[in-house]
């Protein structure tokens, strides 16, 4: 297996100098990549990313995920390709369909998600290549990636068969997050069914009782779009939790924190201390082979988080005999 990369994920749902802190400190702890998320009318994902651009030097910089119902695809691709450039070729873009989190604030509907995917990807690959596409016509100052001077990294995020083996014939990688780890194994199946792509594994995690109370009810927005197997596993309905989740955008968080007990929380993230969630990043290591593998962090203090998550990984290693 190639060099394994490590990572980190977070919602853009704080001030911007703690986000570009949290690349920064990434960064610092040696990490590979980073990951922000696009949450429509949170903090701008490119945005933040380009800033982090110019005062990073090594770490790629990834949108985990934007989606084509919000932004138009060659727009996003010549965005994308300027904080490419800025950055010197470490930029990743990350596209999905787009949950309830990002849409249902728009009174937007993901559509026929696979073609609009399908298509982003096609129009994103057309002007990254400067070439025509049916809906994309190259005019004489575009963009390219051969301005740019490294080509443009692809990848797919998604929870549902349909989209992640779309990612194994039209991708350069899968982004898996934002889904139990009982679904990992599946997820990845899908998307290595075509053709073999990188996966970038990302669980969510929490270190200490403050930070699961914090991400508890966060992780009301993963189930709201599974399959209705895993709710089923977990016991919720989705009226329960399309509920939970509009009392939780309203502010108030009660219904949420008591539909995630703690059982249904040990089943939809990694929960201890550095040396549990280390060696049990190993195990997924082992059982599925990821390019890179990362932790979504959703808790208050990002430089704690940040901390336990470069020691997690150390352990990690060092079960993997990776010194």
């Amino acid at each position: 297996m190639a060099e394994l990369g490590t990572g980190l994920w977070i919602l853009p749902d704080r001030p911007v100098g703690e986000l570009l802190q949290a690349v920064l400190d990434s960064e610092r702890q040696g990490l590979d990549e980073f990951w922000l998320g696009d949450e429509g009318p949170a903090r701008e994902p490119f945005s933040v990313l380009a800033a982090a651009s110019m005062v990073t030097d090594r770490i790629r910089l990834c949108t985990g995920v934007t989606n084509p119902y919000l932004r138009h695809p060659a727009l996003t691709a010549s965005t994308a390709l300027t904080i490419h450039e800025f950055s010197g070729g470490r930029m990743v873009l990350g596209v999905g369909a787009g949950g309830d989190m990002s849409l249902q604030p728009f009174g937007f509907d993901a559509v026929d998600p696979v073609s609009r995917v399908r298509s982003f990807v096609e129009i994103v690959r057309s002007v990254a290549q400067r070439r025509a596409c049916d809906e994309y016509q190259p005019p004489s100052y575009a963009i390219d990636e051969n301005l740019v001077g490294s080509r443009l990294t692809v990848f797919v995020g998604s929870r549902s068969e349909q989209m992640n083996r779309l990612a194994s014939e039209v991708a350069d990688g899968v982004f898996v997050a934002g889904m139990p780890p009982f679904r990992f194994g599946e997820v990845i199946g899908w998307a290595r069914s075509r053709r073999p792509i990188d996966v970038a594994l990302y669980p969510s995690a929490a270190f200490s009782d403050e930070a699961i109370e914090y991400s508890r009810p966060q992780m009301i927005w993963g189930l709201l779009n599974a399959p209705q197997a895993a709710r089923d596993r977990l016991g919720v309905s989705a009226e329960e939790l399309q509920q939970a989740a509009d009392e939780l955008r309203g502010g108030s968080d009660s219904r949420a924190r008591s539909l995630i007990t703690d059982r249904r929380l040990g089943e939809l993230m990694l929960v201890g201390n550095v040396e549990e969630i280390g060696c049990r990043l190993a195990a997924l290591v082992q059982s599925h082979e990821p390019s890179s593998i990362g932790l979504a962090l959703t808790q208050a203090d990002l430089s704690e988080g940040i901390d336990c998550a470069a020691a997690a990984f150390q352990v990690m290693r060092r079960e993997l005999g990776d010194s």
